[in-house]
């Protein structure tokens, strides 16, 4: 998936992750925070927690954010925009 077909539930994690990474000293958005910033509970829901992971990987192929040290599948870790990321929201 291309950066420019990024939209909708997409584009609001993108800017979740955003928001997060640029309060944190490492430039990095702790995914579990970043859900629940969403309103899913992917500890507690398969449903919420499927969702994410659909989100996060589509925003990953798009190479508008990049994992670091995290595990997509139990929706572990954290993610960093980048530089095509913060271009995708400017655009927006």
């Amino acid at each position: 998936m291309a950066a420019e077909e990024i939209g909708g539930r997409q584009l609001e994690l993108l800017r979740v992750l955003d928001e997060l990474a640029r309060s944190d000293p490492d430039g990095v958005a702790d995914m579990d925070r970043a859900a629940q910033w969403m309103g899913l509970d992917t500890v507690g829901k398969e449903s919420d927690r499927a969702e994410f992971e659909a989100l996060a990987n589509a925003l990953e192929e798009a190479g508008c954010v990049e994992a670091q040290g995290s595990d997509l599948a139990v929706s572990h870790g954290r993610l960093s925009v980048t530089e095509e990321g913060r271009n995708k929201l400017e655009g927006s």
